[in-house]
């Protein structure tokens, strides 16, 4: 008998360890999606600021090439939005491999693939692995060149080869601004009284041609995309109203995207819940100025915006594509968190692409997207939804 209590004591010993290692893997989780706890751990960042109006905050460094982290519509308590790559910050190799840090809002230029991609040299395979990054996108640290409480403006002039072997010669300026409430309730279309809590920002990029000779189609051109890495759970779903009606989506990685998306009344919704790798893109002929995702889980609705006339042309960032300027203007990257195959990706992405143009000496071309975390009870949010997105958020498929 006593070896048997014995033993019992050993299993509810063992069970009770198990249990405080998964309690304490949680509190890890849930401090990492809080602001404050994000913030601490980007003290080693050079020029991190904090831009704040109200209980909204954003983290930003500009000589991390204008960069917002995170952000919290809560102040310190709140959480932690955007997806960080804290390995690279952990190994302090955060400042030689810029691009692939994430944040929020951060700044790439397009092409990805293709004749002109700006992610492979010429000449050579283009595959996942043969990605290059180039120099002064994963190193060149930007300058403050104005700041005020609620904005901060950067620019650095950058060098960018194509897989032509073209070189370009740019200037890059990024004005990264918080948004106090006023400005959000007129954007949002929502009475000053209404029970939120809601972080807005934006990202303007000017991309300049600083060389003495004009861009030309022949020779590849640029476009400024514009990624912001959120931090994503197992419900969320991002919401697309289409211009017009879409026959049929690109997806990026495979035929198992196909089970992850539907099209509902001229409407996209996408499952962006980091369980398998995936990515999409809407063309120009189909796109509106609007985006959205929804978790009911976190009461969370997210809007995000940018600017878009269709007046220009859309550089293809689709693998082994042979139409350099039939691209898109909307991608939407959905990670995945899988062990087995070395993927801790807990996030999707909202994107969008300039479109470009044959600048001249001096000219240049402008983006902006702005982005808004608003947390509420689900009548607010739904109300949101419908005003902005034309969506009701009790109508999202189930898929």
């Amino acid at each position: 008998m006593d070896i048997l209590q014995s033993g019992k004591n050993t299993v509810r010993v063992l069970l009770f360890i198990l249990l405080m290692i998964l309690v304490m893997n949680c509190k890890e989780n849930i401090k990492e999606r809080n602001f404050g706890e994000a913030l601490e751990k980007l003290q080693t960042i050079e020029g991190l600021e904090v831009l704040q109006s109200g209980e909204s905050m954003i983290a930003v460094s500009g000589k991390y090439q204008g960069r917002i982290f995170t952000s919290s519509s809560n102040g310190l308590e709140g959480k932690s939005y955007g997806w960080i790559n804290w390995d690279l910050i952990t190994d302090k190799k955060d400042q030689i491999t810029m691009a692939r840090l994430g944040g929020e809002s951060r700044v790439w230029f397009g092409p990805e693939y293709g004749k002109f991609a700006t992610f492979f040299e010429q000449n050579k395979r283009q595959e996942g692995e043969d990605i290059k990054v180039q120099e002064d996108l994963n190193s060149k640290q930007f300058k403050k060149v104005s700041s005020s409480k609620k904005s901060i403006t950067y620019q650095a002039d950058l060098q960018i080869v194509n897989a032509n072997n073209y070189l370009f010669k740019i200037n890059t300026k990024r004005k990264i601004s918080i948004l106090d409430r006023k400005t959000i309730n007129t954007d949002l279309k929502i009475s000053s009284d209404i029970d939120i809590s809601v972080v807005g920002f934006s990202a303007e990029t000017w991309l300049k041609n600083i060389d003495s000779i004009q861009w030309t189609k022949d020779k590849g051109l640029l476009s400024i995309w514009e990624i912001g890495s959120i931090l994503t759970s197992v419900d969320t779903k991002v919401i697309i109203p289409l211009e017009k009606p879409l026959d049929s989506l690109k997806t990026y990685f495979g035929t198992k995207e196909k089970t992850r998306y539907q099209i509902k009344n001229n409407t996209l919704f996408y499952k962006s819940d980091a369980q398998l790798l995936g990515k999409i893109g809407i063309p120009p002929e189909n796109t509106k100025n609007i985006m959205g995702s929804y978790s009911r889980k976190n009461n969370l609705l997210t809007i995000v915006t940018f600017n878009f006339k269709n007046d220009g042309d859309y550089l293809n960032c689709f693998p082994k594509n042979t139409a350099p300027y039939d691209g898109d203007v909307i991608n939407i990257f959905n990670g995945e968190v899988n062990k087995s195959l070395g993927y801790n990706w807990p996030f999707y992405e909202f994107e969008s692409l300039s479109s470009s143009k044959e600048l001249k000496p001096q000219e240049e071309i402008y983006h902006k997207q702005t982005t808004y975390h608003i947390e509420a009870d689900f009548v607010e949010l739904n109300l949101i939804s419908k005003k902005l997105l034309g969506i009701d958020l009790n109508e999202i498929p189930v898929f």
